[in-house]
């Protein structure tokens, strides 16, 4: 009878199944000690090819008597092996498997029942393995380091004569779409776009016009900048008063004067610099406005067209 293969280990439920890699060990009362006992570890193995690694014990209680075992090497090398006990078997699967075993039954595992612990780790040779593995790695590194390095040249070479041969190719090529269109039809530079005149400045017509400029207003819409409700001597509390009004102006300033923000100088009359300077006037009775754009030395005036008359 064969085990199931797709069948998970379920000791809750009474079905127990260990696949052991390592040789599997059970327990033999010792005939020598009869007042105390004492276990004695033996090596279980298959006793028709004594393979002892890999083997798969089963026991389902209710329905087996005494735990099977099954060789790795070949599927008909079963048998029932009587030498286990099933409680030693039972508690075993339950130890590995639950996640709080009963530590009463932990004594089997120190008696030596169970898989064989595994060997200790040789870090010497450990140590040696990834040495050597670290060298190769390097070893490959710089290789492929050095062979990329001579690909990318050869492949810069490879598209240079790839380019310097197509130029001919492609010559002809524009050449035969050329004849084939009609020719290639001539293109004329683009003019170049003449500036734009200057546009004077809002306080330059307010200026031609006559038009004073509109005043601030007050800040303080309560006390109209006086320190004091107008017709009392109530203190306004909605600012702080025109001598700290005029203390922040000044600090204001102050400040900029230190950062270089002060007001920047004019240029001086007949003095522009090459720049173009726009000044406007009125001129006419019907106030008709004359924009003077001077660049450099020269003078360009701007009339409005004059209006046909009756």
């Amino acid at each position: 009878m064969l085990p199931e293969l797709f069948r998970p280990a379920d000791p809750a439920s009474g079905y127990h199944r260990i696949i052991c890699e390592r040789r599997f060990r059970y327990l033999e009362q010792d005939p020598a000690h009869t007042i105390r006992i004492k276990w004695l570890a033996q090596d279980l193995a298959c006793p028709i090819c004594k393979t002892d690694t890999g083997l798969q014990l089963v026991l389902e209680e209710g329905v087996d008597h005494l735990v099977r075992a099954y060789c790795p090497t070949r599927p008909d090398h079963a048998w029932v092996e009587p030498r286990i006990q099933r409680i030693h078997f039972a508690t075993y699967s339950r130890l590995q498997l639950w996640a709080e075993p009963d530590p009463e039954w932990l004594w089997i595992i120190d008696a030596g029942f169970g898989e064989e612990s595994p060997p200790p780790i040789d870090y010497a040779k450990e140590l040696a393995a990834a040495t050597k593995y670290v060298a190769k790695y390097a070893k490959r590194k710089a290789k492929s380091k050095a062979k990329q390095a001579v690909r990318k040249q050869s492949r810069r070479a490879g598209r240079g004569m790839k380019k310097a041969a197509m130029v001919p190719v492609a010559a002809a090529l524009r050449a035969a779409w050329a004849w084939q269109a009609g020719g290639v039809p001539e293109t004329k530079p683009k003019p170049k776009a003449e500036p734009e005149p200057a546009i004077p400045s809002i306080a330059k017509y307010r200026n031609a016009y006559g038009v004073t400029a509109p005043k601030r207003g007050p800040k303080c819409l309560v006390c109209e900048d006086t320190g004091s409700i107008p017709g009392t001597a109530i203190t306004c509390t909605e600012c702080a008063g025109p001598a700290a009004a005029a203390m922040a102006a000044a600090e204001r300033r102050a400040e900029r004067a230190r950062q270089g923000k002060g007001p920047q100088s004019k240029p001086k009359a007949g003095k522009t610099g090459g720049k173009s300077v726009s000044t406007v006037r009125v001129s006419g009775e019907n106030n008709s406005v004359i924009t003077n754009t001077t660049s450099g030395d020269v003078v360009q005036e701007d009339r409005p067209a004059e209006t046909a008359t009756d």
